[in-house]
């Protein structure tokens, strides 16, 4: 096979018509792989996991909370990649991948500060406190949910699809931040726990919280894939419709 062919196969790759064809199974797969994953996880974690010395029972909300802000963070770095690709190719798929990734990640970045809220009272005394790393993450909601107000109003063009971009792009100095925070600053949030080199969690803890991390992630390949599917056949139709008209 020459270079020529295997180019033409990635442009194939691309195509709308090429990504329906295919999600009619890729999509009811993604549901159920994610599902049994978080089924089973949360199984592990509320049932085959000892209550906590210091923490009791609320502990467990661990299970949701850590996965959550693992992924909205993940999730921030591929939208920052889908805009950097927008702005070198100006390939349409690429505006519905990056408006799916910001509303995936805007909502597992909610989850992570309701649960990191409720985690936080019984064991800081309060539901919130303005230190780095609550501030951080508050922060990367907002660039989710301004990216996601540029993007999709009603008058949105080129333009506008660029100017997200930029935003997001930009905006990924904020996941450093929040990565070490902890680190730089003096926070009632507790250090990381797990690095790239080692990890302070035990394996009974830390094996149900990677399995629904895992799951969060089929999710989010879920929601996405929905999305362009979704605004492919709009687009098609609006298209139909138009052409309809014209012959009328």
């Amino acid at each position: 096979m020459n270079q020529q062919q295997k180019a033409n196969e990635y442009v194939q790759l691309t195509k709308p018509g090429y990504f329906l064809k295919t999600s009619n199974f890729i999509i009811p797969l993604l549901l159920t792989i994610g599902s049994f994953l978080f089924i089973y996880g949360i199984y592990i974690g509320l049932m085959a996991t000892e209550t906590d010395v210091q923490q009791g029972e609320n502990y467990r909300i661990v299970y949701i909370h850590v996965p959550a802000a693992w992924v909205c963070m993940l999730l921030y770095l591929m939208l920052t990649i889908s805009s950097a690709l927008y702005l070198i190719y100006k390939h349409p798929l690429t505006v519905i991948i990056s408006e799916s990734i910001s509303k995936t990640g805007a909502l597992f970045t909610f989850i992570t500060l309701v649960t990191g809220s409720l985690w936080g009272f019984p064991t800081w005394g309060t539901f919130w406190v303005w230190d780095a790393r609550l501030t951080s993450v508050f922060i990367l909601l907002l660039l989710y949910v301004g990216h996601i107000a540029i993007i999709i109003n009603k008058n949105t063009n080129e333009k506008s699809h660029k100017i997200g971009a930029i935003l997001a792009i930009v905006g990924f100095i904020n996941i450093p931040i929040i990565k070490y925070s902890v680190d730089w600053w003096t926070t009632l949030h507790q250090g990381a726990s797990v690095t790239q080199f080692k990890t302070s969690i035990d394996p009974t803890i830390l094996y149900p919280m990677l399995i629904v991390f895992i799951s969060f992630l089929v999710y989010s390949l879920y929601i996405v894939s929905c999305n362009i599917k979704r605004d492919i056949l709009h687009r098609k139709a609006t298209l139909l419709k138009i052409k309809y008209k014209n012959i009328i």
